[in-house]
C-alpha cells in the first residue's frame, strides 16, 4: 500500500506529478467523481449560495463541476490529512476553497494536493488556507475573478496563520480587483498573499495580472520565486521579509484607483534582504512606475540585483517614500548589468 503522506512529500519536493492518480484512489477511503455541485447564488454577492460538501481525511475529489456555490464550496473545518482535488470546474462563487472553522482551534490542510482546476466569477478568491496547513502542492489552477470586479480584500490565492511547506507550480491569478473602495483609500485586491508566520512557501512559474494590489503581495521569510510574471498590477511584486527572485518578470504595472502608486518591485515594513537573480523589467515610455520602491520600510532594506535585465526608460531605477534609505547591491556592477531608467 501507498504511503500517502511520504507520496505527497515526494510530489511536492521533486514535482512527480505524473503519479498515476487512479494508483491514489485505491487507497482513498472516500471518493467523489464526475459529479456536479450547483448552489443558490445566481447573480447575488457575498456569502450565499452554501457549500458543496466538507473535506474529511483520505479524500479523493476528480474531475467534479461546481457552480453558485457560497463561501467555502469545499470546506476544511476540522484538521485533514491526505486530500486531492482535481481536474475541476468552477463558476460563480465566493470563494471557492476555505479553511475555517467557526468555534473550533484547528482545521488544518496537511500533505495535500490541489491541481488542474480552472474557476472563473470568483468574488472573494480561490482559497484560503490557515491554521497549520502544510505539505501542499498546488498546480495547474486557474483563477479569474469576476469580470465586474471582486469584493474589498479579495485574492486569489491566500495563506494565513502558520501555514508552511506550500509550492505554487504553474498557478495564475487573474483580475482581483477591488471595485466598492472611496477614491480616498487604498484599494487592496492582490493575485497571491502569505503572511508573517508563514514559511517554505515556494512560488514556481505563477502568473498575475491586472489586480488593483499586489501581483504576489508576500510577507514570509525566505520565500522562494522562481520564473514567476506579474503584468498590469498596481505593485506587480509587493514584498515584506526576505528572499530570493530568481528569473521572475514585471511588466506594465498600472495603478486603477485609490491612494498609493504603482511600482515594479515595492519594499514595505520590516523588510530585510531580497535577492533578484536576472529580473526582466519591461515598461512602455510613459510609464513612470519605480522599478524598487521603498515605501514605508521601517529599516534599511537589503536588495541585490545579480544579472538584471530591465528596461523602464520613464521610471526611476529607486524610489524611496518615507522611511531610511535601502541598500541597493549590483553583481557585476550597474554598469555592466543591462538596465535603463530614467535614473
Amino acid at each position: 500500500m501507498l504511503d500517502i503522506a511520504l507520496t505527497r512529500r515526494a510530489m511536492i519536493a521533486g514535482g512527480l506529478a505524473s503519479l498515476a492518480a487512479p494508483a491514489l484512489a485505491q487507497t482513498r477511503r472516500t471518493v467523489i467523481q464526475g459529479r456536479t455541485f450547483r448552489g443558490d447564488r445566481g447573480n447575488n454577492v457575498g456569502l450565499i449560495g452554501g457549500e458543496a460538501f466538507r473535506a474529511v481525511d483520505n479524500m479523493y475529489v476528480r474531475n467534479c463541476r461546481f457552480f453558485d456555490l457560497g463561501n467555502g464550496a469545499v470546506r476544511v473545518a476540522t484538521p485533514v490529512r491526505d486530500f486531492i482535488l482535481e481536474g475541476c470546474h468552477v463558476w460563480n462563487m465566493y470563494r471557492f476553497l476555505d479553511a475555517t472553522a467557526e468555534g473550533v482551534p484547528d482545521a488544518s490542510l496537511r500533505d495535500f494536493v490541489i491541481r488542474r482546476m480552472t474557476a472563473g466569477h470568483l468574488e472573494r478568491g480561490f482559497l484560503r488556507l490557515r491554521y497549520q496547513a502544510s505539505h501542499g502542492l498546488i498546480e495547474d489552477v486557474v483563477a479569474n475573478c469576476k469580470e465586474t470586479g471582486g469584493s474589498r480584500n479579495c485574492v486569489g490565492f491566500a495563506l494565513d496563520d502558520q501555514a508552511s511547506d506550500i509550492t505554487y507550480r504553474r498557478v495564475q491569478a487573474h483580475g482581483f480587483r477591488e471595485v466598492t473602495r472611496e477614491a480616498t483609500a487604498y484599494w487592496n485586491g492582490d493575485g497571491f498573499t502569505d503572511e508573517r508566520g508563514n514559511s517554505a512557501i515556494r512560488y514556481e512559474n505563477c502568473t498575475a495580472t491586472n489586480c488593483t494590489d499586489g501581483g504576489f503581495d508576500l510577507k514570509s521569510a525566505n520565500v522562494l520565486m522562481a520564473g514567476c510574471v506579474a503584468r498590469s498590477n498596481k505593485r506587480n511584486f509587493r514584498l515584506w521579509n526576505s528572499g530570493t527572485l530568481q528569473n521572475c518578470q514585471s511588466h506594465e504595472p498600472l495603478w486603477r484607483g485609490g491612494i498609493g502608486g504603482k511600482a515594479h518591485f515595492s519594499f514595505h515594513g520590516e523588510v530585510g534582504t531580497y535577492v533578484l537573480r536576472r529580473p526582466r523589467v519591461r515598461a512602455a515610455q510613459g510609464n513612470d512606475a519605480p522599478v524598487l520602491l521603498f515605501a514605508g520600510t521601517n529599516q534599511p532594506a537589503t536588495v541585490i540585483l545579480i544579472d538584471a535585465d530591465i528596461d523602464a526608460p520613464s521610471a526611476p531605477l529607486i524610489k524611496v517614500e518615507g522611511g531610511p534609505g535601502p541598500n541597493v547591491q549590483f553583481y557585476p556592477p550597474r554598469a555592466s548589468q543591462r538596465i535603463r531608467t530614467a535614473s
